[in-house]
């Protein structure tokens, strides 16, 4: 499919043995994306700005890497959950109907995969070994819609200018953040929002904003 700054994606599908309800692999063959973290392996004696080929990490290395990337997104639906309970609180407390609609959005479905192999120098050997891992994630069909990047990493503010479409929905995604912000006493909250709007948004990425004292997360 394509090829980021650190990882590569690939068209794939997923059939699991016991599917839940719902969600990534609640039906056999879903469509998924598949990603794989890799390093860029230049020539030697060649500078940086040359042709490189794609590397990839220790199997020890990589699963250390999309762990902690799932880890993230795990945390973040969390955080995600607590805004929307703060809302729903506020909203039932309300005396007045809202004059407006309250965005509901989610982060794509996720989740990891390891691939092994077995010793098959003893017949009756069942130890196996890592030898590959990779990020599983839902497909976003955007059809003709834009892929978004609403608040860098960098900075609060919206990235969209007043006058341009879905500022309105930039302003709630930075509200989301103080409420993060706030409730969890100024530990975390989500930053680099971006994603494809629909009659509702799916959030493709993001990562959490820690203060060091909780590297932890």
């Amino acid at each position: 499919i394509g090829m980021g700054g650190f990882k590569t994606a690939h068209a794939g599908w997923l059939t699991l043995m016991s599917p839940p309800t719902s969600g990534l692999g609640s039906r056999a063959r879903h469509d998924i994306v598949v990603k794989r973290p890799f390093q860029k392996v230049y020539p030697k004696g060649m500078p940086a700005n040359m042709e490189f080929k794609i590397g990839r990490f220790a199997p020890k290395d990589e699963s250390a890497k999309l762990f902690r990337e799932a880890n993230v997104l795990y945390w973040a639906k969390a955080l995600l959950g607590l805004v929307y309970d703060f809302i729903d609180h506020a909203v039932a407390g309300a005396s007045k109907p809202l004059p407006f609609d309250i965005p509901r959005v989610r982060f794509v479905e996720a989740g990891l995969a390891l691939s092994y192999y077995q010793d098959n120098s003893k017949p009756a050997s069942k130890v196996t070994s890592a030898r590959a891992c990779f990020l599983l994630k839902e497909v976003i069909d955007g059809r003709d819609e834009d892929f978004v990047k609403y608040i860098h990493n960098m900075d609060p503010n919206p990235l969209l200018d007043p006058d341009e479409s879905r500022y309105d929905f930039a302003l709630f995604l930075a509200f989301t953040q103080h409420v993060q912000y706030a409730k969890t006493g100024g530990l975390v909250f989500i930053s680099d929002y971006q994603g494809m709007y629909f009659t509702w948004l799916r959030i493709s990425n993001s990562y959490i904003r820690i203060k060091q004292a909780t590297t932890s997360c």
